[in-house]
């Protein structure tokens, strides 16, 4: 798909990418919007998608392409227009690494606290 790129070997891993300053978070999240569920990824910017035995389901692939045709044309028609949490994962991606690491270890002290 134009301004897209897949990452990794796509027989074991299947994330994409955008190469052209499309915002791939809010495609991530529109893509949400029409039941599919897909993961944010960061460094680089990416979009993840852990393929199950019913995603091999006649036609399941074809709607999955078409649906993501149809969001990528949405934010590019759309650039800087956010619909919730696409704006979230753009953001943790600028922290520098050792805040995030303090984040993270505040949030796992308080999560399995004794």
């Amino acid at each position: 798909m134009p301004g897209l790129r897949v990452l990794g070997d796509p027989l074991w891993v299947t994330a994409f990418a955008a190469d052209d300053g499309l915002d791939v978070y809010q495609v991530m999240e529109n893509m949400g919007h029409r039941g599919w569920s897909l993961n944010g990824l960061q460094l680089p910017a990416a979009v993840h998608i852990a393929v199950t035995l019913r995603h091999t389901l006649p036609g399941v692939a074809d709607r999955f392409l078409a649906d993501l045709a149809d969001c990528v044309a949405e934010v590019r028609a759309n650039p800087g227009v956010s619909t919730g949490m696409a704006p979230v994962y753009g953001m943790a991606g600028t922290l520098p690494a050792d805040v995030v690491h303090q984040l993270l270890a505040g949030y796992l002290d308080l999560l399995f606290e004794v």
